[in-house]
């Protein structure tokens, strides 16, 4: 039953955002872009409230390599898998938006969901690494004020594109340096190659190997890119000055 309502979720998260898109007035290239940004903030305010609330209510052992890799039991791993399934769904619509309507995203957004979408979905079916996917999306949390700044930039001398160019640096660093590198990235770093290494299957470890590569990819990424929004708040060009939207997304 469990099961079901997992890939239930990813089908249902599919639809119900392609729905939305389609609901939602306009079909120029501005107005295609503007919608996939309203259906970003509402996968995101699921995904990050859903994270944000089980950090505060349940205890995450993030040394603990047995319950980062296989995860809780009972409802606690039911709220994982289901957040993660419908994060699945929220990519695998995006993409096809991005096919269908390429002013939505490019290349690397393309090469993103598939990368980043194949491993939470290998991560379910395997029942392996889903608590690390799903801490992760607290990083989203940047991800509402680098749309806003897109949907503001014909205003930007503005306060709402100053204030969220602002709080898309401050947010990256918070979510992605700090929590997601510094945290939960390098706690996996040091518990988990002895882990792998004691797993009796070959499969196992060499997905279990493949979703650390993936993770400390993604890592360098998003060290490179703050790298870049660091020297443009530091010349003070974050109100004249764009880093690229869609390489961050």
């Amino acid at each position: 039953m469990v099961e079901e309502m997992t890939y239930g979720m990813i089908l249902f998260s599919f639809v119900l955002h392609h729905a939305i898109f389609r609901a939602l007035p306009g079909r120029d290239d501005d107005a295609c872009r503007a919608k996939s940004c309203y259906i970003s903030h509402f996968h995101c305010t699921i995904t990050i409230v859903s994270s944000v609330a089980y950090w505060f209510v349940n205890p995450v052992y993030l040394t603990s390599p047995e319950f980062m890799v296989n995860g809780p039991t009972g409802s606690q791993s039911e709220w994982m898998r289901l957040t993660v399934a419908y994060s699945i769904g929220y990519f695998a619509n995006d993409l096809l938006l991005i096919i269908l309507h390429p002013c939505v995203g490019g290349a690397d957004m393309i090469a993103h969901h598939i990368i980043i979408g194949g491993f939470f979905f290998l991560g379910l079916i395997d029942r392996c690494c889903t608590p690390y996917h799903f801490l992760f999306m607290i990083e989203e949390i940047s991800t509402p004020f680098l749309n806003l700044r897109w949907q503001y930039r014909e205003k930007k001398e503005g306060t709402i594109y100053q204030f969220c160019q602002l709080m898309f640096a401050v947010t990256f660093f918070l979510s992605r340096i700090l929590v997601g590198t510094g945290f939960v990235w390098l706690s996996g770093v040091r518990v988990l190659p002895g882990f792998i290494a004691a797993q009796p299957s070959l499969l196992r470890r060499v997905h279990l190997a493949s979703q650390l590569a993936a993770c400390t990819l993604s890592r360098g990424l998003n060290l490179f890119w703050f790298s870049k929004i660091v020297r443009i708040v530091a010349r003070g060009g974050y109100t004249k000055r764009h880093v690229d939207e869609s390489k961050l997304q």
